[in-house]
């Protein structure tokens, strides 16, 4: 029953019976005559098929809402028995946006391994929008982002805060130390990351609220290209203090901040309220939010879980 269920939960989740049968690694008349067995058993149609998609029937969303519940448990209870079998080990996925993936991760990844080496994580690196939907999606047990997101499936908890500042070549004038005027910002090339990172939100938000309208936009989707843009004097950018730490220390980059405008963001990590939650991913989960995380040089502490609606 598990697996029949399994089949008709990634048929549901993925709204397509092809992408179902490619993720389960079985044909797609495999997966239809998993789903025949299902409605069959409970006498009553599961599913509305077309031909771009498929959604659940009423009957369907008590089975799908029962299902969840049921593998949970199924896995939790195998995680619980390993767990008390083999001490804490096994794989944990973990994604993260690139800010904190490329800069803060590594040694949080280096202390969790060195302490708890039966652990195997596998790390994924992406923006933040496409780790909310892996997270979703269950692809990955835990993820670090740089923006909020709202989504009734997801838990989101603020850990840690990031100032953005603007980034500039090493030889910008500063006339007024190391602010500068909204006005001495319009004229520039603006160099920013694509559409769904934190970084990029951040940038929005600054152009509403400062009503900044650059005349020229470059969109590039990595943090190290647009830093070594703004070396070579093509433009600037608003960005992560941390992402250009390195780059601020050996002074070919400088770092400014808006007349009457600052802004903090912060990163979260977020989580599947319908995936069950092992000791891996607690002890995780502790490492990340109780262990200092430097920021502008000084340490900021987790904060208490709460969740965002």
């Amino acid at each position: 029953m598990d697996r029949l269920l399994n089949v008709f939960i990634t048929v549901v989740e993925n709204e397509n019976l092809t992408r179902a049968a490619e993720k389960l690694f079985i044909t797609q008349s495999a997966v239809s005559q998993n789903i025949k067995i299902l409605e069959d058993k409970f006498n009553t149609q599961l599913l509305y098929r077309s031909n771009k998609s498929i959604k659940l029937t009423k009957s369907g969303e008590i089975l799908y809402s029962h299902a969840r519940q049921i593998l949970n448990q199924y896995g939790l209870a195998g995680r619980l028995i390993n767990e008390l079998h083999d001490g804490i080990s096994g794989p944990l996925n973990i994604g993260s946006g690139f800010t904190f993936g490329e800069y803060l991760l590594p040694g949080i990844i280096s202390k969790f391994i060195t302490n708890h080496p039966k652990i195997n994580p596998k790390i994924t690196i992406k923006n933040s929008i496409r780790i909310a939907n892996q997270v979703k999606h269950k692809d990955l047990d835990i993820g670090i982002i740089e923006r909020e997101i709202k989504d009734d499936t997801l838990i989101t908890v603020p850990f840690a805060e990031d100032d953005m500042v603007v980034v500039v070549p090493a030889d910008f004038p500063k006339d007024n130390g190391d602010e500068i005027r909204i006005d001495d910002l319009s004229d520039k090339t603006w160099i920013i990351r694509e559409s769904g990172s934190g970084s990029r939100q951040a940038t929005d938000n600054m152009y509403d609220i400062t009503k900044l309208n650059p005349k020229r936009i470059l969109e590039f989707g990595s943090t190290h290209l647009i830093k070594e843009t703004v070396k070579n004097g093509i433009g600037i950018s608003f960005t992560s203090k941390i992402s250009v730490k390195n780059e601020l220390e050996e002074g070919s980059i400088k770092a400014l901040t808006i007349q009457d405008y600052k802004d903090t963001r912060m990163f979260y990590y977020i989580t599947n309220k319908f995936n069950p939650s092992t000791k891996a991913l607690e002890i995780f989960i502790n490492t990340l939010t109780n262990r200092p995380i430097l920021l502008d040089g000084q340490p900021t502490l987790g904060h208490g879980e709460q969740t965002l609606s």
